[in-house]
Parts: structure tokens; sequence; C-alpha cells
């Protein structure tokens, strides 16, 4: 299924599964209700009847639903995981046993928690105060809600939603200490829309009606499609927006939005099978990657132009040749299509600002095997040549007469376990001993601080592309400018004239 890009199309996609639903599958539904009812043999409790009825919403319209807002479900083996996980377990924090949330959304490479839904049956009806207040009659619904957050008795089992809505977000936070970005509970016709958990759940906040939308039915939702999509759609809750095109960007920003803008690389690592053994591929193509004023970050492609770097050597420099063309008209193109005359801002610009850093790290694993990586103002991971020239440490055997050798031996032939691109004796490979070990050296609590700010989490290794190449030479790497400022990290092919001034490594 692809993308929903606009609420209009939202809308489209509703208005289809709502008739389904009505013209097909809610009769089905009825001949259940009516089935276990009429059971003369055997009356079932209406619970069952109520639990049935329950997945048959969320079967044919709540799935629906949230797929229409890109919450996926489903996805192929090329696009990875999905990022909303039904009957998600997480440890409750009120009852110390192990609870199902119906729906968790989370942000597909970090883990991060960004939606809780939760389902009810379709005779549920919307809450109502237990003790009615005189002014009852002028309470809206989001205010109701509130009341019920803020420890006022709900009719029926509201009051007990209320509760376990809570349990469910707190438990959330505990895990992971970060609070999901939506709730929503509903019974696939009326939907209540928490835009801030925090405030909604957590002692201390002020229970906001304001922040709770209520869709009271399905006509609601039509008429207020564009609402819904803007609060709730994945990529606009993730904080981020997919891929554009150039052309796409005045739809979504002005020039006076972007305060810098970085070179990068959409990269594909593949496997490819042999006869006697299996080889790599690397694909890349370039993008570009625009951070907004107000802390969000724009990506722009150019498809369908992809690159691969190539096996022989002596080929090597045109492929850096044609991806520093096609990164630098990409280029010109945002800058056109945004009037603007933007230029790229350095690699180490980008790694000494943190918190730009944490939402668009250095290297970040989309999918598996499917790579963003930031080049800064150069146009590629790879350079041309080594900074440094006639290192003795590119050839194995070299390494061994100085009693450095890699183990377990030399890479004679392009590998993908480990994973080495390059080969012994060419120039963008290494196999110094020392260096190979501390690039794969774990980030730890313990060493974090020494280590800078990195695109890995804590247990990955130290060296920012070891994800897709382990023994690239460093000197040959765009990211060795940043590395070599580590203190736990030092080269044997010292460069006199290396600055290690204007960076500051502090520990995130």
């Amino acid at each position: 299924m692809s993308r929903v890009r606009n609420a209009d199309e939202f809308q489209q996609r509703f208005r289809k599964l709502r008739d389904d639903y009505e013209r097909r599958f809610g009769p089905r539904v009825a001949n259940v209700r009516q089935e276990y009812a009429g059971n003369s043999a055997g009356q079932v409790p209406p619970v069952t009847v109520d639990e049935c009825l329950e997945f048959h919403i969320r079967a044919y319209v709540v799935n629906g639903m949230l797929a229409a807002l890109n919450w996926r479900l489903d996805t192929s083996l090329e696009d990875g995981l999905p990022n909303l996980i039904p009957e998600a377990p997480v440890r409750s924090l009120e009852r110390g046993t192990t609870r199902f949330l119906d729906y968790l959304g989370l942000e597909r490479d970090t883990g991060r928690p960004l939606l809780v839904v939760e389902t009810k049956r379709p005779k549920a009806l919307f809450p109502q105060l237990a003790v009615l207040p005189d002014s009852s009659l002028a309470l809206t619904l989001p205010e109701i809600v509130s009341r019920g957050l803020s420890g006022e008795s709900l009719m029926g089992e509201w009051s007990k939603w209320i509760t376990d809505l809570r349990d469910y977000v707190r438990s959330v936070y505990t895990q992971v200490n970060k609070c999901p970005k939506r709730v929503v509970l509903t019974n696939g016709k009326w939907l209540i829309l928490f835009l801030d958990p925090s405030d909604a759940f957590f002692d201390g906040g002020t229970k906001d009606p304001n922040l709770i939308l209520v869709f009271e039915d399905w006509s609601d939702i039509k008429m207020r499609y564009a609402e819904l999509f803007r609060y709730l759609e994945h990529s606009a809750v993730l904080g981020e927006i997919g891929a554009l095109l150039p052309s796409e960007l005045p739809f979504y920003i002005g020039a006076e939005m972007v305060d810098r803008l970085i070179h990068g690389l959409h990269l594909r690592y593949i496997e490819q099978p042999g006869i006697y053994q299996p080889s790599p591929v690397i694909k890349v193509a370039p993008v570009i990657f625009l951070h907004l004023q107000y802390d969000t970050w724009l990506r722009v492609e150019s498809p369908p132009n992809e690159y691969q770097v190539p096996h022989e050597t002596n080929k090597l420099s045109q492929h850096l040749d044609e991806v520093r063309n096609a990164a630098e008209q990409l280029l010109q193109q945002v800058n056109s299509s945004l009037g603007a005359s933007f230029l790229p801002s350095p690699l180490a610009a980008h790694y000494c600002i943190e918190d730009d850093f944490e939402q668009m790290p250095g290297v970040k694993e989309v999918v598996e095997n499917d790579f963003l990586v930031v080049t800064g103002d150069k146009k590629h991971y790879l350079m041309s040549q080594p900074s440094i020239s006639n290192c003795p440490y590119h050839d194995w055997a070299r390494c061994q007469t100085a009693g450095v050798p890699s183990n377990p031996g030399p890479i004679t032939v392009r590998s993908i376990e480990p994973r080495s691109f390059f080969v012994s004796t060419e120039v963008h490979h290494c196999t110094h001993r020392d260096v190979v070990i501390s690039k794969a050296s774990p980030i730890t609590t313990e060493n974090l601080a020494r280590c800078g700010l990195r695109s890995g989490q804590e247990g990955q290794a130290f060296c920012e592309i070891w994800r897709f190449e382990s023994y690239l030479c460093c000197r040959a790497c765009v990211f060795g400018e940043i590395c070599t400022i580590a203190p736990v990290f030092r080269l044997p092919c010292q460069d006199q004239t290396e600055v290690h001034a204007g960076l500051s490594w502090t520990s995130p």
C-alpha cells in the first residue's frame, strides 16, 4: 500500500472503509451477534459477544483507518519492520504484570514510542459524569474526559478505561523513559485523541480539555478529516516528513524556515549471491538534508538515479565524479525550488550540535541494510585517496612484518563477512590490528564521554560506518576527521597537520 500523502486522500480511503463496513462487513457482524444471542442451547455471555464484535471493528475499521494515516501493520522485507505493533506487551507499572496494548506505534530505528491506541466494543457510549453538577449541560465531551482524568467518577466503565490508559502510558514511559506522543481511544466509530499524553496522564498535568480532541461518530470524522490527519498522521507525529522531491519543497516550507543544509547519501548494502561465495554491492544516491528552525529535518532526493560503487579500483574516480555532479545538481534544484542560495555546512559542524545530531545522526540505518549517511559539505563517504600517502598499513603482509596484522588473516576478496568492500593492498583498505580492533570496540556508558557523539547506540561499534564497511581506511573516509578527535581513538599514521581545535566533545 502506498503512502497517503494528504488529508483528502485519507478521507477517500476512510470513506471507502466506512462504506465497505456498512455494506459488507457490518451485516456479517450483525449476523454474528444474532447467532450468539439466539443460541437457545446455551447463551453466550454478553462480554464474549462484545469481545467478538470489538475484534471485528479492529480488523475491519481500525486497522484500515490507521493504515490510511500511514501507521503500517504490514510491510515488505525491503521496508523493514512495521511502525505499528498490535498486542504489544508492556510491564504494568500499577499491577506488576504483563499487559497488552491493542496497538503500539514506534519509531522504526530507535523504538521510541509514538502512539498508543486502545479499542472498545462498538456499543460503548461516550463518557458522562457519575455525579452531574448543575453546569453539566454546558460541559463538552473533552471537558468531561478532562474531569475523568482529574479523578471525577465517570459512568459505566469509563473510570476504569481512563485508569487503564493512564497505566499503559506510564508503563511505556517507565520502560524507555519516553512518553508516547499521541494516545487514542476508539470504538471504531467515535474517537478520542489525546494530543499531549504527558499532560493528560501524568501527575502535575493540567488535563487541558483543549488538548483532547473528540470525534463523535463517522460523520464527525468525515467532516473534520483534515484535523484528524493533521494531528495523527504518522510523519506528523514522528516530527519528520518522508523524502521529498525538490519540486515539492515549496508546498512544505519557505526558504526563511531553513537554517542550514547538508549533503548526504541514501545507501543500500546488498549481499550479492555468487557461485562460490557472496560479494558486497553498495549503491548510493545523493540526498540533501534540510534543518528547519523549529527542529525538524527534511530529506530531499531525486529518484531514480543511483550509483553503484565499482569493484574495479580504476573506476572509483569516475564513480565519485558522477556522485559529486549529481549531488551538486540536486543542491541547485533545491536552491532553485526555494529561491535561495544555501551552501552545505561541514560535517564537523553537524557533530557539534547535540540536539540536532540526536534527530539526524551521522549514519542512520532506516531499515536493515538501508542507511542514510550525512556527509556535510562532502558528496560521498569515500574520499578519492587517503589524506596520508605511502601508509604501509593498507597491506596485510607489511602489517605482519611490523607485528600488527589484523586477524584472522588478509582479506583478498571483497567480503560480506566481515564487511570489507576493499581488499588488502588497495589504498582504501586498512589492515592494522589496532585500528580494526578500535573501530569494532563497543560504545558503553563508561566510555561515551571519551567517544564523543556517535551514531551507534550503547553496545554498537565505535566506527560510524562499521555496519556496512569495517575495514575502510580512516584517512579515506569522510568521518575520519570526526573519529580522530575522540580521545579513545588514535591512528598509527599520524598527521601532524590535523587540527583538533574548534570541537569539544561532551557526554550526551
